[in-house]
This record gives C-alpha cells, structure tokens and sequence, in this order.
C-alpha cells in the first residue's frame, strides 16, 4: 500500500509538472483550464485507466502527449458550451466535414 501511495504522489507531480508546462505553452490552456482541477482530473484518469506498474514506465514525452490530449478535449468542451444553436450548427458542420 505504501509503495501505490508513494507511486500516486510521484504521478501527480510528474502531472502537476507537465500541466505547467503545456499551461505555459499554450496560452488557450492557462486562460481557459483551471490548473487545480486539470492535475485532479489527469491524476484521476491516470490511476483509474492505467496500471500502477505501466505508471512508472511512461515517459516524459509521452506522458506530456497524453494529458496534452485530454486537456485539449477538455478545452473543446468547454468552448462548445458558450456556442449559440447557430454556431453549434456551424460547428458540427466543420466537423463532420474532416
């Protein structure tokens, strides 16, 4: 138990860290996620979805390239929900396009 405490409280500072990073990065991030409730969130998805062994093995890179995914789809979720029916419209259209 105390080794999965020790795992969790190093994951969330490798995300705390990276969220940081991407916040700095991209400036859409630091305006529009809270940066408390983005690490919670990310340290949420982490443990409930992925192993505490693979934990120790991700790296960097790829641990930066995944919480830049879901902030990205956090961001869009958030943007979508001040659009007018119009704009949703609009949207969707662009969407389904790609």
């Amino acid at each position: 138990m105390l080794s999965n405490d020790v795992t969790q409280k190093s994951l969330i500072q490798r995300i705390e860290q990276v969220v940081a990073i991407l916040m700095e990065e991209r400036s859409l991030f630091k305006e529009d996620l809270d940066y408390a409730e983005t690490v919670d969130h990310l340290a949420h998805v982490f443990l409930q979805n992925v192993p505490l062994e693979e934990l120790h093995t991700i790296s960097d890179s790829d641990l930066k390239e995944r919480c830049r995914g879901i902030m990205s789809i956090n961001l869009l979720s958030t943007i979508g929900g001040s659009f007018t029916p119009e704009q949703m419209a609009i949207f969707d259209d662009a969407i389904k396009r790609k």
